[in-house]
């Protein structure tokens, strides 16, 4: 029956140095806890900047794009201009301005 009791004791015993143990433990690892907690919710922080700012960088680029475009639309605007010009230019030339036709055409009236 002693050995019953001693063994009861000793159970007891190891409980309680269990409990100690682990709230010692426990104790000691909370900081470092915190510490892990602290730098998670910093990441998550810098993450969701991240988000932000590269929302904001495809926005931008975006807008480049349209902006890039116009101009280039632009641009070939004026070179598609610029090239009807000279063919213009080129026709007005040869164009005979009225009253020099007319005057041929009395010439050759009066010659025949």
């Amino acid at each position: 029956m002693i050995l019953v009791y001693v063994s009861i004791a000793v159970i007891v015993i190891s409980l309680g140095y269990f409990g100690f143990v682990a709230f010692k433990t426990i104790k000691a690892a909370k900081p470092a806890i915190n510490q892990l907690n602290e730098t998670v919710a910093r990441v998550q922080r810098k993450a969701d900047t991240l988000k932000v700012e590269s929302v904001q960088l495809t926005e931008c680029q975006q807008e480049l794009v349209e902006d890039i475009n116009d101009k280039k639309q632009a641009v070939s605007f004026t070179v598609n201009a610029a090239k009807r010009t000279a063919k213009t230019l080129a026709k007005l030339w040869k164009i005979r301005p009225m009253a020099k036709l007319a005057r041929k055409k009395k010439t050759r009236t009066l010659a025949y």
